[in-house]
């Protein structure tokens, strides 16, 4: 049901199903995924939707702390400023085919938000170390 509030958790998991298909071929990101971060994919999809659940609906299935990781990864290749960008353009992209309802535009901020945070944690951590 496309365009319909996201009142059922099977609404996001079929958004970030979508999205992730296009990252993971992305001759960007795809390298950073599969490469670098040597992502299990039966693994990490499940935890992100559960954060997006969490940060949509208010779910509280996700308990992790996703610095730490996003730390690992960087030190073995730092994020750049194209990865966050394509990111955040796949993302926006996604949510055109495949919108949310109601949170599209929440799930729009959200995203440009955890993207910046992120770029500056880890430039920030980087630093520190």
């Amino acid at each position: 049901m496309q365009g319909a509030d996201p009142r059922t958790p099977e609404q996001i998991d079929s958004f970030v199903d979508a999205f992730y298909e296009r990252v993971l071929v992305d001759p960007v990101l795809a390298p950073l995924f599969l490469e670098v971060a040597q992502v299990d994919i039966t693994e990490h999809l499940p935890r992100i939707k559960a954060y997006w659940r969490k940060m949509l609906l208010g779910e509280s299935d996700y308990q992790r702390h996703m610095m730490r990781k996003h730390r690992e990864v960087d030190a073995r290749q730092p994020f750049a400023d194209e990865h966050y960008e394509r990111w955040l353009f796949l993302f926006e992209e996604t949510l055109t085919k495949h919108p949310l309802g109601a949170q599209t535009e929440r799930a729009s901020e959200l995203a440009r938000r955890v993207a910046g945070n992120m770029r500056q944690n880890l430039k920030r951590f980087r630093a520190l170390t």
